[in-house]
């Protein structure tokens, strides 16, 4: 046989078992260590006296006592494993609300904007690969309503529950769960994909009366927050992952093959030119 030619079937056939190793070789990362990080900023309040403290993770507002201040706070989760794929939702921060009852002479509490990240670590198998999910900012309203009749977009009687809303939440959707539910872009990973799911807990389309109160759109989603009660909604997040499409080794051999067919080909037209 021609030597050229036994060197170009060669490598037809060696060439699908290269890149059939080469997928092979990529494994699915099935446990994922993960950090959230939650932010408040951008906060504004109403015309009023008393003081306002503002940081990162907590706003509060009010007069001088513990009892006659209210306040919102968000926590930060951290673990080095946990997150399974294909598997179950993880905590990823949960959003608190002291509602007390306070003067309407204070000034209170407006919106805010809440920003979330979330990074994620390979803990099994440990590839050293890291994936920075992109920010999410929801912007809210929040209405301390004023504790006289009738209670504005509200219906639980004196005290007035006050409002909050998430006025941001464009593709959205509501999950087995019964909960909003919002997929980051997805990212690649050697031959798998992985999409996060993030989960808001405990929050409902509140009807554009009460969204209107609350000085936010009318598809607003949110919750009503009772006086002189802790509320809180949490986030929660999963990750799912499918394999890349990758050709069938039928599709890989003929690929080989018309590589083959090109350079015999290619080899004739020199031989005759």
């Amino acid at each position: 046989m021609n030597i050229a030619l036994k060197r170009t079937l060669l490598s037809t056939l060696v060439l699908p078992f290269a890149l059939g190793a080469a997928s092979a070789s990529a494994v699915e990362i099935t446990d994922w260590g993960y950090s959230t990080t939650n932010v408040f900023s951008d906060s504004t309040f109403s015309d009023g006296g008393g003081t306002q403290d503002i940081n990162d993770q907590s706003l509060s507002w009010g007069g001088t006592d513990a009892d006659d201040r209210s306040s919102v706070a968000i926590t930060d989760v951290s673990e080095t494993s946990g997150l399974i794929t294909n598997g179950e939702f993880v905590e990823g921060g949960t959003f608190t609300h002291d509602n007390n009852v306070i003067s309407d002479t204070y000034a209170a509490l407006t919106g805010f904007d809440l920003s979330t990240s979330l990074m994620l670590t390979a803990a099994s198998p440990d590839t050293g690969d890291v994936a920075n999910l992109p920010t999410l900012t929801f912007a809210t309203s929040f209405r301390e309503t004023p504790n006289s009749s009738p209670c504005e977009g509200t219906s639980n009687g004196i005290p007035c529950d006050d409002i909050f809303t998430i006025d941001n939440l464009e593709g959205a959707e509501v999950n087995e769960n019964g909960w909003f539910q919002i997929a980051a872009p997805a990212f690649t990973i050697d031959d798998y994909t992985y999409t996060v799911f993030l989960e808001l807990e405990n929050l409902a389309e509140l009807g554009e009366t009460t969204c209107g109160v609350a000085g936010a759109p009318a598809d607003c989603v949110g919750l009503l927050t009772e006086e002189e009660t802790t509320n809180s909604f949490r986030t929660r997040f999963k990750i799912a992952s499918s394999p890349v499409s990758v050709p069938e080794p039928g599709t890989l051999a003929l690929l080989g093959l018309g590589l083959a067919g090109l350079g015999l080909s290619r080899r004739k037209k020199a031989a005759t030119a």
